[in-house]
């Protein structure tokens, strides 16, 4: 179900090697949030985020995380 909010997720260099994301993920202001079938990864301090959907991955500039979710949302 696609509508299932996102919760917070421990960004560990585990959890970035299992999603695929490289280890320079793991920073200590970047923030992991999911829900069962997706997951959005932001950096504010890199202005990026990356969203992985059932098929697909995009990355993209955003400058909050509400923001990076707006736009989850226009690609998704």
């Amino acid at each position: 179900m696609l509508n299932t909010p996102y919760e917070p997720w421990p960004l560990t260099e585990q959890t970035a090697i299992v999603l695929g994301l490289p280890l320079a993920a793991v920073t200590p202001t970047a923030q992991l949030i999911a829900n069962n079938q997706e997951w959005l990864w932001f950096d504010p301090a890199q202005d990026m985020a990356i969203w992985q959907g059932p098929d697909a991955q995009h990355g993209f500039s955003a400058d909050s995380l509400e923001e990076a979710l707006a736009r989850r949302r226009a690609v998704g």
